[in-house]
Formats: C-alpha cells, structure tokens, sequence
C-alpha cells in the first residue's frame, strides 16, 4: 500500500474518530467506507471492530456519571445485545435491501415528525416503553446490517439530551453493540493476527481524536449541537436511500 492510500486512510479514521467524540455517532459511518475501498470491507469491519470498540469504551469512561441521564438505559442495553444476535436470523430471512428500506422510512417518518413538530420529544412512559424498543431496532439493524446509527442516533436525539449525555447515551448504546459484533468476529475466526494489529494500530489516532472530540462537544452550545445531529441523522438518511435504490 503506498503512502497515499495510507494517509487517507489515516484521515478517515481521524475524521470519523472526531465525528464520534463529538456527537457520539461517525467512526463506522466515516472510517469502515474508505478504509474498505482500499483494503476490502470483510478486512476493514473486522479491523475497525477494534478501534471502534475502544473508541466507545472511552467515551463511557469519560462520561460514566451521566449513566442516569438515559431513561430505561439497563433495560434497553440487555435488549440491544439481544437484539444483535437476532438481527444475524432476521438477515436469513429478510434481504438487506428489504432491511434497509424499512429503516430509512423509518428515520425518514422519524425527520418529518420533527420537521413538523420542532418540540416533541420522547419522556416520561412513553420514555420507559419506548426505549427498549429503539434498543432492539439497533441491535437487530447492527447484526442484519451492520449499521446501527440511524436507530440509536434517532432514539438519543427523541429525548432531546445536553451534548455530553446525548453522546454518553449513544456511545454505551453502540459499546454493547460493538462488543458482541468483536466476540462474534472473532469467534468465527475472522479476527487474525494481522487485522488485530491493524485494529491496534488505528486504536491509538482513534483515542486521541476522540479525546480531542470530546473536548469540543463541551465548547459548543446546544443549539448548535442539535443542527450537527439532525445533520447526521439527514446523512444517514440519504445513505439509507442510496443503499435501498442503488443495493
């Protein structure tokens, strides 16, 4: 590989490695694409399964006191990981075209609702039943599809959190996701000495942009917080899109 595919490489990982410090949601979305575009998508979701592991457990750790915050977050994190698991049955017996569509009306219903009723969010027991729910629609998206955003981003983003929470909620969310998918690559023999090494290596720019991330998420006010959100979430829509006309 020549330097020059290593360094934009290196600077998806940076990006997407700031985007997730930042918002909590970007590293796969950002990173996974490039990376695979050089190296192959089977090597580069099973490499980033480890940065984007570590990414998630340092964000937790940073922002554990805000465990609280979350409705239903014990609850909805037992659901996501069992969701996970199911999500690699449904994908036996649905397409991922079937899957992804389904999603993106989803979200896409999920934007006009906030398009037409800019103060809506999601508490009290609708914020109890609700969250489960939202908790297995990521796991069951992550292990049918490997993209768990849309769902998780939609459902922090319904309670209308403060940055820090919004990114804690989202990133302990992806943790336990991203935790099993590591066990389950790595119990089907994926995971070789080589991409643990490489997962290690892109482990060290991931932790130190996500710090930086972060640090930033704190600077911003919410207003603001709340544009790069909706921003995400339209992103991923049209991904969404894309991926259900194109395949």
């Amino acid at each position: 590989m020549d330097f020059t595919a290593l360094a934009i490489i290196l600077a998806a990982i940076v990006v997407g490695s700031f985007a997730k410090g930042l918002t909590g949601i970007g590293l796969p979305l950002i990173a996974i694409p490039t990376v695979g575009a050089f190296i192959g998508m089977e090597q580069a979701i099973v490499t980033m399964t480890i940065p984007v592991f570590v990414s998630n457990v340092w964000i937790v750790w940073g922002y554990r006191r805000l465990f609280r915050h979350i409705p239903g977050l014990k609850l909805s994190l037992a659901v996501a990981a069992c969701g996970t698991v199911l999500g690699t049955a449904v994908l036996v017996l649905l397409t991922e075209r079937m899957l992804v569509t389904l999603m993106a009306t989803w979200v896409g219903l999920y934007l006009i609702n906030v398009w037409l009723r800019p103060g809506w969010r999601l508490e009290g027991k609708a914020a109890k039943y609700g969250s489960p729910v939202f908790a297995l629609l990521g796991g069951i998206s992550q292990g049918a599809t490997g993209i768990a955003g849309p769902p998780v981003a939609v459902w922090m983003h319904s309670f209308r959190l403060t940055g820090e929470a919004f990114v804690f909620g989202a990133s302990i969310m992806f943790l336990v996701i991203a935790g099993v998918h590591l066990i389950g690559v790595t119990g089907a023999g994926l995971m070789d000495r080589t991409r643990l090494l490489h997962g290690i290596i892109a482990a060290v720019p991931t932790v130190i942009f996500v710090e930086l991330g972060m640090r930033t998420t704190k600077k911003i006010s919410p207003k603001l917080f709340n544009r790069i959100i909706l921003a995400f979430v339209v992103a991923m829509e049209c991904r969404l899109i894309y991926k259900a006309v194109v395949g």
